[in-house]
């Protein structure tokens, strides 16, 4: 089967290699669509050091081809021929991290997943979710970046009719407002690309900021009687727009600093901003099992939209062009899939 593995920065090669084998407990499946994440792309641009050749993408979904030896004798919910998305992140349940309920920091977390940019990959059958007929995957592929939304989110107070700010409309920010607004908030938006201040109106902005020619601080006071913003999100990892995030916020906002900032950079900050607002500063890492089930859910019942985010498709072979095409904040949203479409079973495409 073809896999893509990570030789050095900019060194992205499709190869063929031994396809992978169910274990106890695991299951074989076909993967019909990864998107490209940031962190990837941490690894090709070489911000991210690690052991080389290596597999990427974590954003996956697929069809169950085989399954392993089941671990027990109970009903299996997954059988050959469901469609399902995958959860890398497998964690224990047991440390000390996992029982307050802090599962993002499992202390005994593995990679127990092996998929990605490949053909075929390897899950066990507890990190699955089945995929509802109605959700194509393509867009159940989202479920790994929704569900690190819904835990910033879980961090971030936002009352019904708040004002809140996204600060950076890309994918990630385009899933932030999406949220807020479900959760009966007004949002604004700030970005410098006109394509993607377009795209948050579509998806439901109340109002957007073009950062590159206006002060986003100055128009967020006046969009807001002065008083700036109830919460802020910031969903790029660039130091203005971190400065300018807490500047926006009004007494008693929320501020949630989502993007992490490659290479890591000092921040300005008047101290004073903080004690004399009384910010509520707080940053969100990953995501607990609960979220990754709750963002397939919004998918199902449309909640949140994410067809409108995917830009480019690419097929495998061209692997290297979607990770430029995102290094290079092309579009938006690049989806990989074997054979440059994802095809769907006749379930959902019957839904």
């Amino acid at each position: 089967m073809r896999a893509g593995l990570l030789h050095g920065v900019r060194d992205l090669r499709v190869e063929e290699i031994d396809p992978p084998t169910p274990g106890r407990g695991e299951a074989l499946v076909r993967i019909a669509a990864c998107g490209v994440c940031p962190s990837d792309l941490r690894g090709y641009l070489g911000s991210r050091v690690g052991t080389l050749p290596r597999r990427l993408g974590h954003e996956w979904s697929g069809v169950v081809e085989a399954l392993g030896e089941p671990l027990d004798d109970s009903d299996q919910q997954i059988t050959t021929g469901s469609r399902v998305v995958v959860d890398w992140r497998c964690v224990c349940g047991r440390c000390y991290e996992c029982r307050r309920g802090v599962f993002g920091y499992c202390e005994n977390l593995r990679r127990g997943t092996l998929g990605g940019f490949a053909d075929y990959g390897t899950a066990p059958v507890s990190q699955l979710r089945v995929v509802p007929g109605s959700v194509p995957l393509e867009e159940a592929s989202f479920c790994e970046p929704l569900a690190c939304v819904l835990n910033a989110h879980s961090f971030t107070e936002i009352p019904v009719g708040a004002d809140v700010v996204v600060v950076g409309l890309g994918p990630i920010g385009l899933l932030h407002l999406q949220l807020a607004r479900s959760r009966g908030a007004r949002v604004i938006g700030v970005d410098p690309l006109p394509s993607r201040r377009e795209l948050a109106l579509a998806l439901g902005a109340h109002d957007v900021i073009d950062a590159a020619q206006e002060s986003p601080v100055a128009e967020v006071q006046a969009l807001t009687e002065g008083r700036g913003a109830d919460a802020v999100l910031i969903a790029v990892g660039a130091v203005d727009a971190i400065r300018q995030g807490l500047e926006m916020a009004a007494i008693n906002g929320w501020v949630n600093i989502f993007a992490g900032t490659h290479p890591p950079a000092d921040v300005p900050v008047d101290p004073n901003l903080v004690h004399y607002r009384q910010l509520r500063v707080t940053g969100s890492h990953d995501y607990n099992p609960h979220h990754f089930s709750t963002a397939l859910k919004l998918l199902q019942h449309k909640i949140v939209r994410v067809a409108p985010l995917v830009s480019h498709r690419f097929e495998l072979a061209a692997l290297s062009e979607a990770f430029e095409t995102t290094a290079n904040r092309r579009g938006m949203k690049s989806i990989v899939s074997p054979e440059g479409k994802v095809e769907e079973d006749q379930a959902s495409s019957q839904a």
